[in-house]
């Protein structure tokens, strides 16, 4: 899936992100601690609506939060302008692929989190992203990645749709509910998931959304590799946002790298 398709799913996705992963907040703490320590702003892509963007400016931290979306942008702007001025002044949306990243400056503090990271489904890809990210991260900065890692991938498909969400939508009234199919591509380590939002007004008309998206998963030690080629190393690894050892089954790792 090429980055300008990614674009165009999240245009579907986006007025549904905050229903489905908004109530995520167990990350937040983890890139706080990284903020407080960073004398730049903190550089954050995949901003999408929000979810660390808006903690991280009200704990006092400049942001730049870059996303491919529009859409997701939009919204992000629109939360942005319910908060205090204070808060408004301390972010800069910025609408660019990662790929294209070139800001002129360089942050102590780059988060790509919620495996975003994992959407570049192709090593020209991936290599593009770190060639970006790493002339963006100080010399002294760290770059975090979080990351999918499913240990027995094919473990992980689900072929019969599951039900992942049954919520009311309190903006609208709405009742929201997500079905979720996926399949894995063990050879091409390649996740494809359809997800469909079936909203139920109140009136008891209904639609259906269907949305298809995949995303590629690592094996072990192909990320220090990948990292090692555009002269960076990792500085910590872990699972979890508390720092715990990564363990066999580990379906999430956290790596922090700097430059070498």
């Amino acid at each position: 899936m090429s980055e300008r398709r990614l674009s165009d799913v999240y245009a579907d996705y986006s007025r549904f992100y905050d229903l489905y992963v908004g109530d995520r907040t167990d990350d937040i703490p983890l890139y706080l601690e990284y903020a407080a320590s960073s004398t730049t702003p903190v550089l954050e892509i995949g901003a999408g609506t929000g979810r660390l963007t808006l903690p991280t400016a009200s704990a006092g931290h400049q942001v730049v939060a870059v996303d491919i979306s529009p859409s997701m942008l939009e919204i992000l702007d629109a939360r942005l302008a319910e908060q205090p001025e204070v808060t408004r002044r301390r972010v800069r949306v910025v609408h660019v692929d990662m790929l294209e990243l070139d800001l002129g400056e360089t942050f102590d503090f780059v988060l790509v989190p919620f495996f975003t990271f994992n959407y570049l489904l192709t090593s020209e890809a991936q290599n593009a992203a770190l060639d970006r990210l790493s002339a963006h991260l100080s010399d002294s900065g760290r770059l975090v990645l979080d990351l999918f890692v499913p240990p027995t991938p094919e473990i992980d498909s689900v072929l019969e749709p599951e039900v992942r969400m049954d919520a009311n939508d309190p903006a609208t009234g709405d009742r929201v509910r997500l079905w979720t199919a996926a399949n894995v591509d063990a050879a091409a380590r390649i996740e494809h998931r359809t997800q469909w939002f079936e909203v139920t007004g109140p009136d008891g008309a209904s639609e259906t959304t269907e949305i298809n998206i995949d995303r590629r998963f690592f094996l072990p030690g192909e990320l220090e590799r990948l990292a090692e080629d555009h002269g960076l190393r990792v500085l910590e690894l872990f699972t979890g946002y508390r720092g715990e050892p990564p363990k066999p089954d580990s379906v999430q790792l956290v790596y922090v790298l700097g430059h070498a």
